[in-house]
């Protein structure tokens, strides 16, 4: 998409998928991580967390059509893309933030009922369908491609296939209301978690708005295709992570800590791998694939791996507190690094451009996950090389990890 779009145009991506990512945040309310939680450990009947999943949908998408019409009026501009008002801009946002929130609430009830790596199969075919497209469309076999409208489109396909592969795959579901107990264990769970995603979005993405408002949506374009590459580093962590949960919510035969610590080493030590690929897979991209305006991108990209690395155990830790209910260490932790970023990216971003933003990225990354760790130490008793230092006996726990 980057070599497809150029700079520009991916900036106008880039500051799509950002505020649609802070307004859906702002209006789940931390109820994703509710659904998860709750529907894993049985806490609520099924019928009640599809309907309390439908519900938030609904009322998600009512609050964006809102505020969308509202910010067209007094603006003239889309809310996502910001762009002068077109009809083709404004389905772009009507597509990319529904297909956001129906991917999102069909994954977390998928997860609720242990059934991740249906749902993730399903993504991984519709994902490379459009895929090819893409390649196609590179080689110019396909042309007339709107990119905005195609990436917004992409994102609604993904979102409705989602949807149909639960209905079809799973059990048939009916509208049942979750009792006023079950609603307020639901509702007090989000709040939490609604705050804690507030300030951690504003952490993570921070520094798209701030090069975007010193610099361009060409700055704003090279610096996110260098932050895509950078992100590769939290793949796997992600999914561990969103898989943790479940399996230390699994009523039948939940996931250990001395378990939870053997898979912290061995995500640590792929971790490493995976940060060297990422070095040699952005030389070869910048070198023979994407256009020489992409090319300042490699020094943030390299200043910006260090902190992207640490922060992966903190992805893992913060998981682990959630399924204990842990919940005030993460919001503690998020508040920190909001305030690590704020200052770092104010500071550095004006004087350094996107030199500044990786760095600040590193500085405050690698100190929220110090202070993650040491909370770890706290609450279960562990050394930090029990997360880091690998050894030879985590061979013979792979056989309990990897089936899960």
């Amino acid at each position: 998409m980057a070599a497809i779009a150029g700079p520009q145009i991916f900036g106008i991506i880039a500051l799509m998928t950002v505020n649609a990512a802070a307004f859906i945040i702002i209006t789940d309310f931390g109820t994703g991580a509710a659904l998860v939680w709750h529907g894993a450990g049985n806490e609520v009947r099924r019928e009640g967390i599809f309907s309390f999943a439908v519900g938030a949908g609904v009322v998600q998408l009512f609050l964006f059509l809102f505020v969308e019409l509202i910010v067209v009026k007094i603006s003239g501009r889309t809310l996502l893309t910001r762009q002068p008002y077109s009809s083709l801009f404004l389905l772009s946002d009507l597509l990319y933030f529904t297909g956001l929130i129906i991917t999102e609430k069909y994954t977390a009830l998928f997860y609720a009922r242990n059934k991740a790596s249906l749902v993730n199969k399903a993504l991984v075919i519709m994902t490379a369908c459009f895929l090819v497209v893409f390649i196609l469309a590179y080689f110019n076999t396909i042309t007339n491609i709107n990119p905005v409208f195609f990436f917004a489109s992409m994102t609604f396909s993904l979102g409705f296939g989602t949807a149909i592969v639960f209905h079809v795959g799973l059990d048939k579901m009916k509208f049942s209301k979750p009792g006023n107990q079950d609603l307020r264990s639901l509702l007090g769970f989000s709040a939490i978690v609604f705050v804690t995603n507030i300030i951690q979005f504003f952490a993570y993405r921070l520094d798209f708005w701030l090069v975007d408002h010193f610099y361009s949506h060409t700055a704003l374009g090279v610096y996110a295709q260098a932050n895509r590459f950078v992100q590769l580093a939290w793949v796997l962590p992600t999914i561990v992570a969103s898989l943790l949960a479940p399996a230390m919510r699994d009523p039948g035969n939940p996931m250990g800590d001395q378990v939870f610590l053997t898979l912290s080493r061995l995500l640590n030590l792929a971790t490493i791998l995976i940060v060297w690929g990422i070095v040699a897979i952005a030389l070869l991209m910048y070198s023979w694939f994407l256009p020489p305006g992409y090319s300042r991108g490699l020094p943030p990209l390299l200043i910006m791996l260090p902190g992207y690395f640490f922060f992966a155990t903190t992805t893992l830790l913060a998981a682990w507190f959630s399924a204990k209910r842990l919940l005030k260490v993460n919001l503690v932790g998020s508040c920190l690094c909001f305030l690590l970023i704020l200052v770092a990216d104010l500071t550095l971003i004006p004087a350094y451009s996107l030199v500044g933003a990786a760095l600040a990225n590193t500085l405050a990354y690698s100190m929220t996950t110090l202070y993650f760790v040491l909370q770890f130490q706290r609450y279960a008793s562990a050394r930090w090389k029990d997360l880091f230092l690998w050894n030879k006996k985590d061979i013979s726990l792979l056989k309990i990890i990897f089936p899960r």
